[in-house]
């Protein structure tokens, strides 16, 4: 089953790619009285009882079908539409584009293709996923929606970051990256994009709990920390652990030759 996150747009600016939160308006000021309200995938406020409890990132199977073609729809239960028409969400496949969002009037009308066009084995399976049923919130406070919504997805282009991190830096665009991670590390914990940056450079292709361990964090928020890296093309996923991109050592390198 395909499901999807918020949407987040792609923005280039020089030497440096990156996904930028999709703006949302905000409620009404009654709306904002009366509702609580959770951070999304895509960083906007959303109200409570949108899909956080189901939102995953599109698997690295559905992202490739979309590729091939042959995953040209999904189905998502909803308060209200989540995706922006024309919108891109970055996938292990490359970019997919969400070309139309409609309400399904009456789910039990969907068909097979339906199933088999969403990634789905079939129309039981669908049916199923798609029924009413009372959700307990998630962490995020999200429980589903009332209304079944069919988007419309396609392919929109290879993943940005790949031709990016095996681009050698300028000094103009080290600058640029350096400016972005003294960002990233101008938190409470303190700065942190260095030390990880070095350890993968140590440490190619091993298990990031043992990373995790060594810095005394939880895995997953230092997960996400590293998919920023990655997002400035400095560092390369792999199925075990990561390395990284020649990006990434022309700019510890640089960083190293510099005072202090």
């Amino acid at each position: 089953m395909l499901v999807l996150p918020d949407v987040v747009e792609l923005h280039v600016h020089p030497g440096i790619a990156f996904i930028r939160k999709a703006a949302r308006p905000r409620p009404p000021p009654a709306a904002r009285r009366t509702r609580t309200y959770a951070w999304g995938c895509a960083g906007a406020p959303l109200p409570a009882g949108t899909c956080h409890d189901e939102v995953v990132l599109i698997s690295k199977p559905v992202a490739e079908a979309i590729r091939a073609g042959t995953v040209t729809q999904a189905f998502r239960r909803w308060d209200a539409p989540r995706v922006k028409v024309g919108g891109l969400q970055l996938t292990p496949a490359g970019l997919v584009r969400f070309d139309a969002v409609s309400r399904v009037r009456d789910p039990d009308k969907l068909t097979e293709r339906d199933a088999r066009t969403s990634g789905v084995k079939d129309l039981a399976t669908l049916q199923r996923f798609l029924a009413p049923r009372e959700r307990k919130p998630s962490p995020r406070g999200g429980k589903g929606g009332d209304t079944v919504y069919r988007i419309r997805l396609s392919w929109a282009g290879e993943d940005p970051r790949i031709a990016l991190r095996e681009s050698l830096p300028d000094d103009e665009s080290l600058g640029h990256i350096a400016a972005r991670l003294r960002r990233l590390d101008a938190r409470p914990t303190g700065p942190w994009t260095r030390e990880i940056l070095e350890w993968i450079r140590d440490n190619p292709h091993v298990v990031s709990k043992e990373l995790a361990a060594l810095r005394g964090v939880e895995l997953l928020p230092m997960k996400v920390d590293i998919r920023k890296l990655k997002a400035l093309g400095l560092t390369i996923s792999h199925d075990v652990g990561y390395e990284l991109s020649p990006r990434g050592t022309a700019y510890l390198e640089w960083l190293e030759r510099q005072p202090g």
